[in-house]
């Protein structure tokens, strides 16, 4: 992609922290901890308290106009996707890495939801692409985190009482607020992008079902996506639609969605399901819960990835969670966790799979239905 300017700096150099509001990050994650127990919390909470605060947002960086390998995946079926995503699998090569809001940095330069920036990820490392899917006043789909335009691009208002054609004359904002000279996509165009072997993981704020599913088909892309399904409703809406995608169902007492076990009762197919282990620290009944059923729980480390720097990140914390059987993540620091975790390229797609233990394979039963 030609960009203007000069090369990059390197990655440890863009990285530099910004974090303009302080808050008791100590309190939330003791909070947090103590709702699983879980030990590689602990290194999390240390990480978090010592980490410095800075004020003042780094200044732009001008971008690259080399051409880069690319780190891309094909797969051939949803089938081949949902194998690749078992727990089983993840443990016997490597843990799956989300590059949060389309691989934005907290730093600015690279803004949320832009195809520039999944772009980078590409250029960066094996990552899943995280997107946000809003619906504009005129019924299109678009990328964006907020249900604002404010903050994240040159304009102002609500995106569903905005027409695409009004966001397409806009630019985005990065993360500090500088204007770039990216434009707001369309849910089209990063389907279309995904042919170069993106995978896509889908966040459906505002969007229809039925439309979601309908450009999904339309592009092919089924084995280039993961769709989040937020409630019992949605759940239900989607299995209907499509019941051959791989779905990523986080457990919601408000919106039906209490344990793992409820989640099972509305999927025609629990191989084709991700789940949600936790807030920074996994709730172990559920975990366990998942366990059975091969089904890998998110790891989600994002609400408060951007006020650290990547060079605050705690290895440890990662490297515990993968060796307690959580190796899928989101974060705003992807290239940093790929760095932690050694991970340089997609694994394998036919991995040799480890046994389960036979204590495990006999051991049919539910959970106990406790809630987070």
């Amino acid at each position: 992609m030609k960009r203007d300017g000069q090369a990059p700096e390197k990655e440890n150099q863009l990285l530099e922290s910004i974090f303009t509001k302080e808050f008791d990050r100590r309190s939330f994650l003791e909070k947090t901890t103590k709702i699983a127990g879980a030990a590689f919390g602990l290194s999390l909470i240390n990480s978090l308290a010592n980490t410095p605060v800075k004020a003042e947002p780094s200044a732009p960086v001008p971008l690259s106009s080399n051409q880069k390998k690319l780190h891309t995946i094909h797969f051939n079926s949803t089938e081949e996707l949902a194998r690749y995503t078992r727990l089983s699998s993840l443990q016997a090569t490597q843990p799956l890495v989300m590059a949060h809001r389309a691989g934005y940095s907290p730093q600015g330069i690279w803004p949320e939801s832009a195809l520039e920036s999944a772009q980078h990820v590409l250029e960066t490392g094996p990552a899943f692409v995280e997107i946000d899917l809003r619906t504009t006043s005129d019924g299109e789909i678009i990328m964006s985190h907020d249900d604002t335009l404010d903050r994240g691009t040159t304009g102002s208002g609500k995106v569903a009482e905005t027409s695409y054609l009004e966001i397409s004359k806009l630019y985005q904002r990065d993360f500090v607020g500088n204007r770039t000279e990216f434009k707001v996509r369309t849910f089209d165009e990063f389907l279309e992008w995904s042919r170069i072997g993106a995978l896509l993981w889908l966040d459906v704020k505002d969007a229809d079902p039925a439309k979601v599913v309908a450009k999904i088909r339309k592009h092919r892309a089924e084995a280039r996506v993961i769709v989040s399904a937020y409630g019992v409703e949605k759940v239900r809406a989607f299995q209907k639609l499509a019941p051959d995608l791989v779905y990523f169902i986080p457990r919601i007492p408000a919106l039906g969605l209490p344990t793992t076990k409820s989640i099972l009762k509305n999927v025609s197919d629990p191989n084709r399901v991700i789940g949600m282990a936790g807030w920074y620290v996994p709730n172990i009944d559920e975990a366990m819960e998942m366990r059975h059923h091969d089904i890998p729980g998110l790891l989600e480390l994002s609400p408060l990835d951007h006020g650290l720097t990547p060079d605050t990140l705690d290895p440890q914390l990662y490297k515990t969670a993968v060796a307690e059987g959580f190796p899928m993540f989101n974060t705003d620091h992807y290239a940093k966790v790929l760095n932690i975790l050694g991970i340089t390229d997609w694994a394998s797609k036919s991995p040799r799979r480890q046994p389960r233990p036979e204590s495990e394979a006999k051991d049919n039963r539910v959970g106990d239905g406790k809630q987070d």
